[in-house]
């Protein structure tokens, strides 16, 4: 069996989903590749059932949202490794390959170059992360963060860990949170809370995932309209604020505070409960 799966969220987007289950599949070393669906009511099933037993298809009814997707999708993996892939994008042959090359137990994660692509065109528009990340190798954390605090390293370019993605995927609303879009925000986190836990992070300098640019997609939708753009940014800005407190308490080992702070309600609590008794009991005495 494989130590490493392809996880494929999607909803309505099987023309897109075929060629994203192909590029899977292509990979240059074995891959379990596992679709998530939603409640699609379109061609979804069919596209899915088309792949017969290559793939494992996971269907729900109801549609509970983008990163509850996600979740069926992570614990259903068998892999100890996961890419998760959106149903818009799809990755070259040697994507895990040569990520998973990087995987060493104090690497948080590998992530690669990333070409946006035009979906109707196939023309190439844009190359990510090239001018910030310019060689391949291994890197202190830090680096990743100067460059996460301001921008996103979408999942979709990424080869992680399942026992991180389980801890650090946020479901819900973002602790602490005022402003939400869409489930923004979670995308973000994965990575940077991840970041807490390992001292270093690699990444190949060759596009080896594709994003596709449409009408449909989310950040695409947002940069059209400066409400939404508005919406989005507070929520992302959201993420990065909560990271932040994360980092506040690792940095100053705030858990030795908040652990004597729960021992003080601890014994304050055992006080009231004793004063609650001795007060019943003088009550008792004095009927």
């Amino acid at each position: 069996m494989s130590n490493a799966s392809i996880v494929i969220p999607t909803f309505n987007r099987a023309p897109m989903l075929q060629r994203c289950i192909e590029a899977a599949l292509s990979q240059t070393m074995p891959c379990e590749v596992l679709v998530c669906d939603h409640g699609s009511t379109d061609e979804t099933p069919i596209v899915a059932k088309s792949f017969g037993n290559r793939i494992r298809y996971i269907r729900r009814e109801v549609d509970l949202g983008i990163h509850f997707a996600w979740l069926d999708g992570i614990i259903s993996a068998q892999g100890e490794f996961i890419h998760l892939n959106y149903d818009d994008d799809y990755i070259k042959p040697e994507f895990m390959e040569k990520c998973l090359g990087f995987m060493k137990p104090d690497i948080a994660f590998c992530f690669t170059e990333t070409e946006t692509e035009d979906y109707q065109t196939k023309e190439i528009i844009g190359l990510q992360f090239h001018d910030f990340f310019k060689k391949t190798g291994v890197f202190s954390v830090s680096n990743f963060m100067r460059y996460q605090i301001n921008g996103l390293v979408s999942p979709g370019s990424i080869l992680i860990r399942k026992k991180d993605l389980l801890s650090h995927l946020l479901i819900g609303r973002i602790p602490f949170a005022k402003h939400e879009y869409r489930g923004v925000g979670p995308d973000w986190l994965m990575t940077a809370m991840t970041t807490l836990d390992y001292p270093k992070f690699a990444f190949i300098s060759e596009p080896l995932a594709v994003f596709g640019s449409h009408a449909g997609s989310i950040t695409i939708d947002a940069t059209r309209d400066k409400i939404k753009s508005k919406a989005i940014n507070l929520a992302y800005a959201e993420s990065r604020k909560y990271y932040c407190i994360m980092r506040l308490v690792q940095v100053l080992q705030l858990e030795i505070i908040s652990g004597l702070l729960y021992r003080i309600m601890r014994r304050k609590t055992r006080l009231i409960k004793k004063f609650k008794g001795a007060y019943a009991r003088l009550l008792q005495l004095s009927i």
